[in-house]
């Protein structure tokens, strides 16, 4: 196994420099450190995509997110264990994504029906529509923002549909979020005690709705949670609790997507050759780019476990209480897997990704993401004939929890 030791190379992961343009740190962990141990964080960083694939599969509750899936660089300098910490609450019942198995997959299952493939695939239509119907509005201006003003819109447009919020809501919604996952270079992080109780405030009136209405599971998203009893009393869920697990189905739904739409069209554009070969069969090509687009523009930079046991991953033995950090923007980057992969190549073979996790955690919105990244570029390219993008305008959210552009401006032609 290559030395992994502190002594052998050091390096600060969340340091604002190495946030700033983190490939060329990557690439010398990859190379040379592909398990990366950090003693000031003690988290074993992996880098390369089989590890990372290999420890995102690991069940039994032997690796969890039960410190979060995105701990601050001062939650794991201040926070160090001695043994496996507890596993989250049952009672009353923690977010998502800190559950062990089997209250994971049972609080994922009550709620995830709306976005399994023959739900999201019954969207096309909706999705079309929107897209159309927002860019009928933009394209007068001649000059707007792919990321927020069209992806971003549809998508949480989309989200409120899903969440029987009024369509009114979609852009206070999309700006409340892209804020709070916000880097902030003074605090050097994001403020995820703030990120639950913001969304929660949205997501508890829906809550509401739903049970004035009966609950009848003509809303799958939330009706699910509602009717959930838990075993063995029988006890319903309180509000906050199905609110809690609500949260990463809202934000995924808004913050990513825009960015993989935007970027993506981008590097369409930066390219000719490759635009021009998409254009050539729009219905056969999109969803083909699609898969290059969601390796190569994802914007998530890691996911974290926490063990509970002592395990030995990727090579790598790790005693409980420790941490491990997949970092997926490197994966996705790593030449062991992809053939030249920081070049965008829009009909790329790919045989397996991992831009929307892997294993327990997997995220639940990615059918609905690549129909909307698919249906959104579709109806861009088939309507606007030429475009191009102002880059000394363009401004990129870089932090260790996301990066990506959160304004890409466009300039359609006539």
């Amino acid at each position: 196994m290559t030395d992994s030791s502190p002594a052998a190379f050091e390096v600060d992961l969340f340091s604002p420099k190495v946030i700033a343009d983190p490939q060329p740190v990557y690439k010398v962990l990859r190379d040379k450190y592909p398990v990366y141990y950090s003693q000031e964080y003690d988290t074993y960083f992996f880098s390369r995509f089989a590890d990372v694939w290999e420890v995102l599969r690991v069940g039994e509750n032997a690796l969890l997110a039960t410190e979060s899936n995105l701990p601050t660089p001062e939650y794991l300098r201040k926070h160090r264990n001695s043994a496996a910490p507890p596993f989250a609450s049952i009672n009353p019942m923690a977010p998502g994504p800190r559950l062990p198995s089997p209250w994971y997959e049972e609080m994922r299952s009550a709620h995830t029906a709306p976005l399994r493939p023959k739900s999201v695939a019954a969207l096309t239509g909706f999705v079309r529509e929107l897209a159309r119907e927002r860019l009928a509005q933009l394209l007068p201006r001649r000059k707007f923002n792919l990321t927020m003003d069209y992806a971003g819109i549809v998508g949480v447009t989309v989200i409120c549909s899903l969440f029987g919020l009024p369509p009114s809501r979609a852009e206070d919604l999309m700006n409340k979020v892209n804020e709070i996952t916000r880097y902030s270079p003074e605090k050097k992080s994001i403020d995820l005690s703030t990120f639950f109780t913001e969304l929660t405030q949205d997501i508890v009136p829906a809550i509401h709705a739903r049970r004035a209405a009966g609950a009848d599971g003509s809303n799958g998203l939330i009706d699910g949670l509602i009717n959930y009893r838990m075993e063995p009393d029988r006890r319903a869920l309180s509000d906050q609790e199905i609110a809690d697990q609500l949260v990463c189905a809202m934000v995924g739904g808004i913050e990513s997507m825009p960015k993989v739409t935007a970027q993506g069209v981008m590097e369409l554009w930066r390219r000719p050759e490759q635009l021009a070969a998409v254009r050539a069969d729009l219905d056969r090509n999109v969803p083909v780019a699609v898969q290059e687009m969601v390796r190569y523009c994802a914007p998530a930079q890691y996911t974290f476990r926490t063990a509970h046991k002592d395990i030995t991953v990727a090579e790598q033995r790790i005693k409980a209480g420790q941490r491990v950090a997949c970092m997926l923007f490197s994966a996705s980057r790593d030449e062991r897997e992809f053939d030249d992969p920081d070049s965008f190549i829009w009909n790329r073979p790919i045989r397996r990704v991992l831009s929307f996790g892997l294993g327990q955690h997997h995220c639940i919105g990615k059918h609905l993401a690549q129909l909307e990244v698919t249906t959104l570029a579709h109806e861009l390219l088939s309507t606007v004939k030429s475009f191009e993008f102002v880059l000394d305008d363009a401004i990129q959210n870089a932090g260790y929890m996301q990066r990506g552009w959160v304004n890409l401006p466009i300039v359609v032609g006539d």
